[in-house]
C-alpha cells in the first residue's frame, strides 16, 4: 500500500518521474535540497464559467433572510453571479460500516447554526441555485471518479434545468417531498432517475404517501439529533430488508452516536465523529509509533544516515515497510534496493519526512478510522497549505502542510494536542498554530477545519481573516479533495 503514496512523498509530482540518487551522506551538512516543508505545486486552476445569469429576489420578504448564509442584497436588486459565488462550500464526511470515506455533502447552509425561522421556498430556491451554481463551476466531477457527492436540494428546485449543469454520475440528491405535491415530486425523482441520479430521502420521517418513494432511493437519511434511541430502533427496523434503501445517519458527532447506529445497523454515517478525541478509550501511544515520532525528531534534525539506520534496524517490520516502498514499480529503479542505508539516501531527508508522517498514520494495528482519519489530514493539510500559498512569503509557507496534517495528532493518539506535541520537535510557529492556534498559520488552519465541518459562520469570519474571497476557498477545498483522493490510500 505504501507504494501507492509516492505522489504524496514526492510533493506533488507526478508518479512516472523517476527519483534521482543524491551522494552518499556523512554528515547533516546537506540542507538546500531536504527542505522538510517545502510546498506542493499547486494543481492546475479550475476554469470558471464565463456566463452571466441572474435571479431577482425583489419579491423575497425583508424578514426572511436567512441568518445562516452571507448577506445578499434581497430587496428589490438583482444579484448576479458573482455575488452568489460570495458563499463558500461546506462539507461532511460520509463514511461507510467499514470507516471508509465514500462521499461528502456539500452544502451551503450551516448545519450547526440554527436559522430564526425555516426559510421559504423562494429563500430556499436561491440558496440551492447559490449550491449548484459554485459546484458546476468547481468541476465538480473530478471529485466524483471516487466519491459520492451528497447535495441537498428543495422541492422547489426539483423542476429547475439548473439541476442538469452537476454530472449526474455520483451525485446522491438529497430530497424532502413536499406533502402538498408528492405526485409532482414522485415523477420527478423517477426522472432524475433514469438519468443516471441517485435519490435520498432526507429528514426522513414514517409520513403517509412516502412508500413509492422508497422504491426509488438509494439512501435514507434520518437526522439522529431528531429521535431518541427508541424512536431510533424502531424507525430502522423497517428497513432490514436488502432490497431496502440504505440508511444514512446524519450528525453522528460522537461514538456513542456512532455505536449506537452502528448497532441499528445504518450503512452509512455523516459526521466528525472520527476526528474528535475518544476519552472513554485508552491512548494510542504504542511503541511502533513512538519509534516513528523519534524517527521523524532525527529526520528533521538531519541526524547522520547512520544513525537513522540504526533507528530503522531496531524495527525489522519498519525495515520491511521502507524497502517494500522503495522498490514499488512505480519508483522505476531497474536493481532492488536492499541496504536500508542506500534506501534513505535515494529518498533523501525531505521525502523521508514525508513517508514517515504517513506512517505514524498506518502504524500499529490495521485500524480503517485510522485510515479515514488519515484520508481527512491530507485535505485539510493540503487545504491549509493552498489557503495560505498567496498570502504567505515562501519561508513562512513552508510550515502550512505540516501544521494542517499534525492537526489530527491529537485524536491520532488520543491524547491531548499539548502531551501529543512533546514528543515532536517542530518550529515555534508550527507549534503555536497547533497548541494554542496563534500565529502567521493559524487562519488558514481554521478555515480549512471549518469548510470541514460547515460551520458557516466561522467559514465567513476566517475566511474575511485570511483576505480570501469565496471562489479562492472553495478552488482550494476542492483541489485538496481531488488531490487527496489522487494519493490512492
Amino acid at each position: 500500500m505504501l507504494g501507492k503514496y509516492l505522489k504524496f512523498i514526492r510533493g506533488g509530482k507526478s508518479g512516472g518521474d523517476k527519483p534521482k540518487a543524491v551522494p552518499p551522506v556523512s554528515s547533516p551538512a546537506v540542507t538546500s535540497s531536504s527542505s522538510l516543508g517545502e510546498s506542493i505545486p499547486l494543481l492546475d486552476s479550475i476554469p470558471s464559467g464565463a456566463d452571466e445569469e441572474a435571479i431577482d429576489t425583489g419579491h423575497i420578504a425583508a424578514d426572511n433572510v436567512v441568518a445562516s448564509i452571507p448577506k445578499i442584497e434581497t430587496h428589490g436588486q438583482r444579484t448576479n453571479r458573482e455575488k452568489l459565488r460570495l458563499k463558500i462550500i461546506g462539507r461532511q464526511p460520509v463514511l461507510d460500516r467499514s470507516q471508509q470515506i465514500i462521499g461528502y455533502e456539500l452544502l451551503l447552509r450551516s448545519k450547526v447554526l440554527p436559522t430564526v425561522k425555516e426559510p421559504d421556498a423562494a429563500v430556499r430556491r436561491m440558496q440551492d441555485e447559490a449550491l449548484i451554481h459554485c459546484l458546476a463551476d468547481l468541476d465538480v466531477d473530478r471529485l466524483l471518479e471516487d466519491k459520492l457527492a451528497f447535495v441537498g436540494i428543495s422541492p422547489v428546485m426539483l423542476d429547475s434545468p439548473m439541476l442538469q449543469k452537476l454530472p449526474c454520475k455520483g451525485v446522491v440528491l438529497l430530497v424532502c417531498p413536499d406533502q402538498d405535491t408528492l405526485e409532482d415530486n414522485l415523477l420527478r425523482c423517477r426522472e432524475l432517475r433514469s438519468m443516471g441520479y441517485q435519490i435520498a430521502l432526507d429528514d426522513f420521517e414514517a409520513k403517509r404517501g412516502l412508500g413509492q418513494f422508497l422504491t426509488l432511493a438509494s439512501f435514507i437519511r434520518v437526522d439522529v439529533a431528531r429521535f431518541n434511541a427508541i424512536e431510533l430502533g424502531k424507525l430502522a427496523d423497517r428497513f432490514l430488508d436488502k432490497s431496502s434503501p440504505q440508511l444514512l445517519a446524519k450528525n453522528v458527532e460522537t461514538d456513542d452516536d456512532f455505536d449506537a447506529c452502528y448497532k441499528m445497523n445504518f450503512h452509512c454515517f455523516e459526521g466528525n465523529y472520527f476526528t474528535r478525541l475518544r476519552p472513554s478509550m485508552p491512548p494510542r501511544v504504542d511503541s511502533d509509533r513512538i519509534r516513528v515520532l523519534e524517527l521523524l525528531n532525527k529526520v528533521k534534525s538531519q541526524a547522520e544516515i547512520s544513525q537513522l539506520e540504526e533507528g530503522f534496524k531496531h524495527d525489522a517490520m519498519l525495515s520491511y515497510k521502507l524497502l517494500r516502498y522503495i522498490n514499488a514499480p512505480v519508483n522505476g529503479f531497474q536493481q532492488q534496493i536492499r541496504s536500508i542505508a542506500h534506501a534513505l539516501v535515494i529518498l533523501g531527508y525531505k521525502q523521508l519526512y514525508r513517508w514517515l508522517t504517513l506512517l505514524l498514520f498506518t502504524s500499529g494495528k490495521a485500524d480503517p478510522r485510522s485510515k479515514a482519519l488519515l484520508q481527512n489530514a491530507l485535505v485539510r493539510a493540503r487545504m491549509t497549505e493552498l489557503l495560505g500559498q498567496s498570502k504567505l512569503s515562501p519561508t513562512e509557507r513552508e510550515g502550512l502542510f505540516i501544521v494542517g496534517i499534525f492537526s489530527l495528532l491529537d485524536v491520532l493518539l488520543n491524547v491531548p494536542m499539548a502531551q501529543a506535541l512533546e514528543q515532536l520537535q517542530l518550529p515555534d510557529p508550527v507549534m503555536a498554530a497547533l497548541a494554542r492556534r496563534e500565529g502567521v498559520y493559524a487562519p488558514f488552519l481554521a478555515l480549512a477545519v471549518a469548510c470541514e465541518e460547515a460551520d458557516q459562520e466561522g467559514i465567513i469570519e476566517h475566511a474575511a481573516a485570511c483576505g480570501l474571497d469565496a471562489n479562492e476557498v472553495n478552488t482550494a477545498q476542492l483541489k485538496a479533495l481531488v488531490w487527496a483522493e489522487e494519493i490512492n490510500l
